[in-house]
């Protein structure tokens, strides 16, 4: 299992190797633009949802969600993630924290539409 360091030297090529695995239908990403589809389905089903997505990586569906009026929150334990989704999201409040330990407290403290994990 990869840890933070792991991620962080796997982000730059992340969404290219999620895209070919999923295009080829292939372990571990097959299917994942149907899956994220269907969440971003469900979730756009309320006006401008707030949203908090754990483990976001580099924003691949909260980005979308942003774009089409939702509030986004996150966290994810990749720096390196969390420096590609920002810049897709400059407004989105986005916090370095490992799942494993809960959630970062700033995000104990709000409420939430929806809730995600991918």
């Amino acid at each position: 299992m990869l840890d933070n360091k792991g991620f962080d030297l796997w982000a730059d090529g992340y969404d290219s190797t999620v895209g070919i695995s999923d295009d080829e239908y292939t372990y571990p990403f097959a299917g994942y633009k149907d899956v994220l589809g269907r969440i971003f389905q469900v979730i756009m089903k309320k006006k401008n949802a707030v949203v908090l997505d754990i483990g976001f990586g580099t924003g691949t569906l909260t980005s979308i969600l942003y774009e089409n009026g939702c509030t986004v929150y996150g966290q994810d334990f990749s720096s390196r993630m969390i420096e590609l989704a920002a810049q897709k999201m400059p407004g989105a409040h986005l916090y370095q924290w490992d799942f494993t330990q809960g959630l970062a407290e700033p995000l104990k403290r709000q409420r939430y539409d929806s809730i995600a994990s991918e």
